[in-house]
């Protein structure tokens, strides 16, 4: 089978799933592209994480190597820090729920569109068999061809939703451990520059 032969059938496996397949489209795609987006984002923010004592004791020499993560939040912190304990917590805090915020951005979209898809499945399913009931009020069981357009319909969309819901919770769940450790890494860091003797200028 060629690529055009594929394409083919692709267009009439749509087809055959009448309109619900567009806004299931529509819905995977976007899914898939925020999935990639997260992964992409936590890769390359735990990316060459460094241990928090080895950082601080290179606090103010050239070439420190450390995660993006570790360098927003030590260069914030550094910025505004004062002689103030309370208010360099609370410098901390701010930096901390900046990166948790931007850490789960989408992740509840993503729940939202895995969640949705098997409902829109569901919503072809009821469109399909209504379909063919009124197929069966006006011919009776005679008709085949009509019977199994409604038929296939509702069982078209109701397999599209399920095959989009189940990677996506399962992503939604690998999405949501990693951002949970790196948020656990990020606090413990926190924590630690809170305590180190820093030099305020």
């Amino acid at each position: 089978m060629n690529y055009y032969d594929l394409y083919l059938k692709t267009i009439e496996f749509f087809q055959l799933g009448g309109w619900c397949m567009y806004p299931l489209i529509t819905a995977c795609f976007v899914m898939w592209l925020l999935i990639f987006k997260k992964l992409l984002d936590i890769h390359y923010l735990a990316k060459g994480t460094r241990p928090t004592a080895e950082i601080i004791s290179n606090i103010g020499k050239p070439g420190l190597s450390a995660a993006l993560w570790q360098r927003q939040i030590l260069d914030g912190y550094l910025s505004e820090v004062t002689k103030d304990k309370n208010l360099n917590e609370n410098i901390l805090l701010s930096l901390n729920i900046r990166q948790k915020s931007y850490l789960e951005k989408y992740t509840s979209i993503i729940a939202l569109l895995a969640t949705i898809a098997p409902l829109l499945g569901l919503l072809g399913t009821v469109t399909g068999m209504i379909k063919t009931f009124d197929v069966i009020s006006t011919f009776g069981t005679g008709n085949a061809r009509a019977l199994a357009a409604g038929i296939s319909e509702a069982l078209i969309t109701t397999e599209t939703g399920l095959v989009l819901a189940v990677p996506g919770l399962f992503f939604v769940s690998f999405i949501s451990r990693h951002t949970d450790e790196l948020l656990t890494r990020v606090q413990r860091f926190c924590i630690q520059l809170h305590n180190a003797p820093i030099k305020v200028k």
